[in-house]
């Protein structure tokens, strides 16, 4: 019995040991992973929301991404077999997938290590847990930021509102205010009309207020002609506020809405943004957009709503189909006529946003025809 008393007492010792070795690399593998990049990943995570996607989790785009790498493969193997065509949902989710690797780097580096070392898998599932904090922290900061900002600009408009809106409180907004109900009024129908207004606010089911209609907040002065309905289509002069606030500073959403046309326009801002880096820069982004402009619509329809606390869907509104919407209308034209004018739209969002900042970025100008290279090839 002695000796295999003895050869337990060891092989107990070895599994300690053992135990011991994987705990003690475990931890390394955790300082290497956390320790060091994990503020770097929590500031790119700020751009999820803001660039990639509305509500969808991080570990869901990298999940869809595998879950077509794996079909692949498969497809491959079995070259008889149909291919399994996606759904609109996994469609919208890969597009986002691929918006994520390109505003969140670290991403794209770790899902291309996966498949070579064991332990990448781990580093993937870690970074999407920190992306999805920086993520949430941005979401967050960008309520409570516009909860207030809101209120202000509405406060200030002429004739100012009566009565006037709290910036803690949400309950006197969206349809129970004549402004904000005239701002999230759809386009569709006529809120100067007494009856409109009220068979709104009574949940008239021939009036529903639903992401198929544009709200008149979108709009240039909230106009919409129905002959021209993409007329003035994203221009509204909160819309652009909402986005300095967020992109540039709360301070430069008071910057003058320019047209677009100006030759030159003059911008009071440049020293400002060049003292403290604005979130535009933080995050890379050079030039406007498309996913910006939808995520910042959603947040002001938001913050001018009654609606306490977050919903996707509010009452009949549903806010994820709103931004699907608009991502849709800038990144899927219909026509190339309609390709032209989301150009020529994001020209316009562009020069009141970056003005002279960002010109090289988002005009870049073609120089194989101008005067200089001409000269050489003489």
């Amino acid at each position: 019995m002695a000796p295999t008393s003895t050869t337990d007492t060891q092989t107990v010792s070895s599994l300690k040991r053992l135990v011991s070795l994987l705990e003690e690399e475990n931890a390394q593998l955790q300082c290497k992973m956390v320790k060091k990049p994990v503020q770097s990943l929590t500031r790119e995570g700020q751009a999820v929301r803001r660039l990639v996607t509305l509500v969808e989790p991080v570990v869901d785009l990298v999940a869809e991404y595998d879950c077509r790498q794996i079909q692949a493969a498969e497809q491959q193997v079995s070259s008889n077999s149909e291919p399994i065509l996606p759904t609109t949902e996994q469609q919208y989710t890969y597009r986002a997938y691929e918006k994520l690797v390109q505003w969140c780097p670290s991403i794209r580096k770790l899902v291309g290590l996966a498949a070579e070392a064991d332990t990448a898998g781990l580093d993937v599932a870690l970074a999407c847990t920190e992306l999805q904090k920086g993520a949430d922290g941005a979401w967050g900061d960008d309520c409570a930021t516009l909860k207030t900002a809101v209120a202000q600009w509405l406060n200030e408009s002429h004739p100012p509102p009566d009565p006037p809106f709290n910036s803690r409180e949400k309950y006197g907004r969206g349809f129970n205010h004549d402004l904000t109900g005239k701002l999230l009024c759809p386009v569709d129908y006529n809120w100067a009309d007494a009856n409109v207004r009220t068979a709104i606010k009574e949940y008239h089911p021939d009036f529903c207020v639903m992401a198929d209609s544009w709200p008149s907040f979108l709009y240039a002065d909230g106009e919409y002609d129905p002959n021209n309905p993409a007329k003035g289509l994203f221009k509204g002069k909160y819309l652009v506020m909402t986005f300095h606030c967020i992109f540039t500073s709360p301070s430069s959403a008071q910057h003058e809405l320019g047209s677009g046309d100006t030759a030159r326009r003059t911008q009071p801002l440049k020293a400002t943004w060049r003292s403290r880096q604005h979130m535009a820069r933080l995050l890379k982004m050079n030039t406007v957009q498309p996913r910006a402009i939808a995520y910042v619509a959603m947040q002001l329809r938001f913050a001018l709503s009654s609606c306490p606390s977050w919903t996707t869907v509010d009452e009949d509104f549903n806010h994820e189909e709103f931004y699907h919407n608009i991502v849709d209308y800038f990144e899927l034209p219909s026509s190339a006529r309609k390709a032209l004018e989301v150009n020529e739209l994001l020209l316009w969002w562009n020069r009141n946003v970056f003005g002279r900042e960002n010109i090289a970025h988002y005009r870049p100008q073609r120089t194989e025809s101008l005067s200089v290279s001409l000269s050489k090839k003489a």
